[in-house]
Formats: C-alpha cells, sequence, structure tokens
C-alpha cells in the first residue's frame, strides 16, 4: 500500500461515489475502481458495499479512520520537506577542539540558534586528525582549525589571525617586551597539555633554542591556566581570542607580553564542504562566523 492509493481510498470513501471521485482525483471511473479492487486484494477485505449503493463496510470505516493520521502524516512531513527545500530546516554538524570551542561556539550559536530554530546544532570536539576524517567522510559540514593542509574537494576560507602572549605574574619576574626566552625559562609555569595548539607553539619555540620550561603544572583547561596566572602562580602562554573573551577583572600585577617574537601569528581557518555552498542555513552560519570574527 502507499500513500497515493490511501488518498484514492479516502476520496472514493468520502465521496462514495466512483464518479464523483474520479473526477476529483483527474484520473478514469475504471482506473479507480480497479486501484479500490487491488486495495481490497492486498488487504484481504472487502472495504465497499457496491449494492443497492456504494457503502463502506466495517473494514473500509476502519481504514477511513486510520487515513486522518495518514493526513497528518503527510502534513508533517511536506512541511519538514518544504522547510529543507527552502534552507529551513536540517542538521549543522561543526568540529572544532574543546579549547576553541569554548570560546568561539558562544561567539556564534546564541543568535544562529535563535534565528534558525529549525536547525539541530551537532558538535563534535575531537583531534584535529579525527575531525579532518570526518569532514572527508561528510560526516561533518564545518571544521574550524589552525592546521592548514589543502584538501581537495573541501572548501578553505580565513577566519582571523590569532597571536600569543605570555602572562607573567611580576612577584615571578619582572619582564617588559624584550625579554628572551633565556630568562624566563626557570621560572615556574602552568601550561596546557602537549597536543594543544599554543602548548605545541611554545614547544618549537623553547626547543629550537635548546631550552627546557620549568613545567610545574600542565591541564586541559585554558581557563585554569589563566586563572593561575592571574593568581600569581606561575607564568602561562595564552591566545589574544582567549583574551577577547575574558570578562573577569585583571591583575595589575600580572603582564601581558606578546610573543610574536617567537611565535608567529597563527590563521585560523574553516574548512567546509561542496554541500554548504548550496545550503541556506550554513551558509548563514559561515557568515555567522566571519561575522563573529571580523
Amino acid at each position: 500500500m502507499n500513500f497515493l492509493i490511501l488518498k484514492y481510498f479516502k476520496t472514493v470513501a468520502t465521496e462514495l461515489n466512483i464518479t464523483h471521485a474520479a473526477q476529483k482525483l483527474y484520473i478514469s471511473q475504471q482506473a479507480l475502481s480497479a486501484h479500490m479492487r487491488n486495495l481490497e486484494n492486498e488487504l484481504g477485505v472487502k472495504l465497499f458495499n457496491r449494492t443497492p449503493r456504494l457503502s463502506l463496510t466495517d473494514a473500509g470505516r476502519c481504514l477511513l479512520e486510520a487515513t486522518e493520521g495518514y493526513d497528518r502524516l503527510t502534513n508533517v512531513l511536506n512541511d519538514k520537506l518544504n522547510d529543507i527545500r527552502n534552507h529551513e530546516r536540517g542538521e549543522l554538524r561543526i568540529g572544532l577542539s574543546f579549547t576553541r570551542g569554548q570560546f568561539i561556539l558562544p561567539s556564534v550559536l546564541p543568535l544562529y540558534a535563535q534565528s534558525h530554530p529549525q536547525v539541530h546544532i551537532r558538535i563534535y570536539e575531537e583531534p584535529s586528525n579525527s575531525l579532518m576524517e570526518r569532514l572527508l567522510h561528510g560526516e561533518i559540514d564545518f571544521w574550524v582549525t589552525a592546521e592548514n593542509p589543502d584538501i581537495e574537494g573541501i572548501h578553505k576560507e580565513q577566519l582571523f589571525k590569532e597571536s600569543f602572549f605570555l602572562v607573567v605574574p611580576e612577584k615571578i619576574i619582572n619582564i617588559d617586551e624584550d625579554f628572551k626566552l633565556e630568562d624566563i625559562i626557570n621560572c615556574p609555569f602552568v601550561l596546557l597539555n602537549p597536543g594543544n595548539r599554543s602548548r605545541d607553539l611554545f614547544d618549537n619555540a623553547v626547543r629550537a633554542r635548546k631550552l627546557t620550561p620549568n613545567i610545574i603544572l600542565e591541564t586541559d583547561n585554558s581557563q585554569t591556566a589563566f586563572a593561575l596566572a592571574q593568581k600569581e602562580m606561575a607564568i602561562t602562554v595564552y591566545s589574544d581570542m582567549f583574551l577577547r573573551n575574558y570578562s573577569g577583572k585583571l591583575n595589575p600585577r600580572v603582564k601581558i607580553i606578546p610573543l610574536g617574537k617567537y611565535i608567529p601569528s597563527d590563521i585560523l581557518h574553516v574548512y567546509y564542504t561542496e554541500e554548504c555552498k548550496s545550503s541556506g542555513y550554513k551558509q548563514s552560519f559561515l557568515k555567522s562566523l566571519h561575522k563573529a570574527f571580523a
């Protein structure tokens, strides 16, 4: 049984006249009669009494009641398909690191979700290699990353340049922008765990100078590292992406010093699939990203 046959049946059951029903459905009377006989054969029950006049059997009345549910189903389905055709409904799948997600998503998603209430948003916070695989297999729509690979068939756009800073309590060491890494290398550091972008860039800088920092604590949370530096426990490395989203009061005894001469600016990119170019709500998310970090 298919939806079209149910539509035919409901029209005949409502009109109780094959001729009138056929006219409404724009098919021949013979074809409609054949459809009703085939439906009865398929269900194994008699749906109509045909003499002295057309009327519904108990089975026919039961099926007619069931078609009310069919109408609701088709209306809901048509509404959803229309939304998808008009790019108003669907699923948005975003991949990025946990650390970046803490700051990027709150800047973008609240307003986006408000203007796209029919879009279901799914977030994947995983390592870069895992997210690249998901993008290549069509499992995510957008990948926000500081990685910079060229991927055939995948579009890439620059979001913004990210600079890095030392967060230095004056009671540990008093330095200015002309400092040398050798000056601070024996001071206590609280750093993010290896694998985090800012940690890896800092490691590269000290390794190039054959230095080993005095790391007293490692964490997965950049906010924890920054808070400990603000409490004057240790030096940490922080990015301007996180600084621009920091809403707390800065400790005046803690300096924030650019690391540009040791760590070059990182460029954050967004990668996305070809399908995103033809989807209204996905293009809207891309515009929201650019607007948030303009």
